[in-house]
């Protein structure tokens, strides 16, 4: 496996200098995430693009080709993996379409794909799928041209049965400033699937964390054995679910439906955590950032009244404590108080105090307070305090990590801002006050999910 995200020669299989041909883009995408390996092109017809030469004949193609990236009709995919792999290449991401996502004759062809893996012991990624991208060596397959520059390096794989979810996915890490080690686009699961790259992931030093988008599992004992074995944590997002999604799954990539309590409880007994939605499944990544939950007690902390109102909606519902803060803490924050018109209480509402640096003095005390287990924590921010926003978010990371508690951090205002707040990757940022409190649950052992209708 370690060859298939790091290879030293890969070739780009269906490849012309047309500006419609998608195979180009695969070369493109290599050359501008920096890609240090050879790269070698087949097309029907000779040509070069991006400086480099297009071969016609697979047989003048160099042997022992690590990785062979694949994107021709269907029906001429079975010819190209049985010579190259005649010449030694193990490793295939077939990105064509038209399997058994597409009916009799698709099934047809990737039965006869898939007795050829198995008589040659190939490892296939794929079909229809986009393929692979790996931040660290620069191998990025999508035959769609992406932008080093908003794909940018950092900690979460994002292993995905949907090539669109899972673009979608590696956007959303990289606008939140997490960034990722790894994509996979699995499709339709020909030989690789879930428990594979879940094995590899265990050793992969570059992924401290897995973001998981299934719509079927190939096997669920493999899966959950899988999932056991992993000790880093393991977001996953399972859809078709319903019977209207059933039909577009199956023919999107060929995925079946699964019964859902039994898969939920089976991962939350891995010790892994089941999501339901986009939402949930960022905000856990979000949250899993931060340092486990070792109780049930909650303070909030907000400067907005309403705020503090809805996240301890939130907070009851998802059957968090509030206790009341002692009372040296109650006189040091109402000697902050400029009019002493607020009475503070859990939640604390700040909204008398206008010294911005005060609040994380006020974070500071709490965390120092044995009763509480974590902090929620919502600000918003108003014209000139928005430059103060680096450092409220350093010294909320600085205080959560020494002392180990978490902190869910939601900051309201203008909207660019907070977007560029969250670009700067300093700490984790949440979107609202019911997903701060909701993310708690996802740092308790065993996870607090939010309500569904599998749970």
């Amino acid at each position: 496996m370690e060859k298939l995200f790091h290879p030293e020669k890969v070739a780009v299989i269906g490849v012309s200098p047309s500006p419609e041909n998608l195979g180009r883009n695969i070369v493109w995408n290599l050359i501008r995430f920096g890609f240090q390996g050879e790269v070698i092109c087949y097309g029907r017809r000779p040509g070069h693009i991006y400086g480099h030469r297009i071969h016609n004949e697979l047989q003048h193609l160099p042997p022992d080709i690590d990785v062979a990236v694949i994107l021709l009709p269907a029906p001429r995919v079975i010819e190209v993996v049985e010579v190259l792999s005649r010449r030694g290449t193990q490793r295939f991401i077939i990105e064509t379409g038209g399997f058994s996502e597409h009916g009799e004759e698709g099934e047809r062809m990737e039965k006869a794909l898939r007795e050829l893996a198995h008589k040659r012991k190939l490892r296939i990624v794929g079909p229809n799928c986009i393929g692979v991208t790996d931040r660290a060596s620069g191998l990025v397959t999508s035959f769609m041209p992406l932008d080093p520059s908003k794909i940018h390096h950092g900690s979460v794989a994002v292993i995905a049965q949907s090539g669109g979810v899972g673009l979608s996915y590696v956007n959303l890490l990289c606008e939140e400033g997490l960034g990722i080690s790894k994509f996979v686009s699995m499709g339709n699961k020909l030989i690789l699937n879930e428990a594979d790259f879940l094995h590899h992931l265990e050793k992969d030093p570059n992924t401290q964390m897995v973001l998981l988008y299934l719509e079927g599992i190939s096997n669920g004992r493999a899966f959950y054995q899988a999932l056991k074995g992993i000790s880093k944590p393991v977001v996953v997002h399972k859809a078709n679910v319903t019977e209207a999604s059933a039909q577009i799954a199956r023919f999107h990539t060929a995925a079946m439906a699964t019964r859902e309590e039994i898969l939920t409880g089976a991962i939350v007994q891995a010790g892994k955590i089941r999501v339901v939605n986009n939402n949930q499944a960022l905000a856990a990544v979000k949250a899993l950032h931060l340092p486990p939950l070792k109780g049930n007690n909650l303070a909030i902390v907000s400067r907005s009244g309403g705020e503090a109102v809805l996240a301890a909606d939130a907070a009851g519902n998802m059957g968090f404590q509030l206790p009341p803060y002692p009372q040296p803490f109650l006189d040091f924050v109402q000697s902050l108080f400029r009019a002493g018109v607020i009475r503070p209480t859990n939640p604390l509402d700040l909204g008398d105090l206008f010294d911005i640096v005060k609040y994380t003095e006020i974070i500071e005390e709490i965390v120092r307070e044995e009763i509480f287990h974590g902090v929620v924590f919502l600000i918003q921010l108003f014209d000139r305090e928005w430059e103060l926003v680096e450092y409220i978010m350093k010294r909320t990371r600085e205080i959560c990590q020494t002392y180990q508690k978490p902190i869910s951090l939601f900051l309201g205002g203008d909207l660019q801002k907070v977007m560029g707040a969250k670009a700067l990757g300093i700490y984790p940022v949440f979107n609202s006050p019911h997903e701060a409190v909701e993310a708690m649950g996802f740092l308790l052992t065993p996870p607090r999910l939010p309500k569904t209708p599998w749970n």
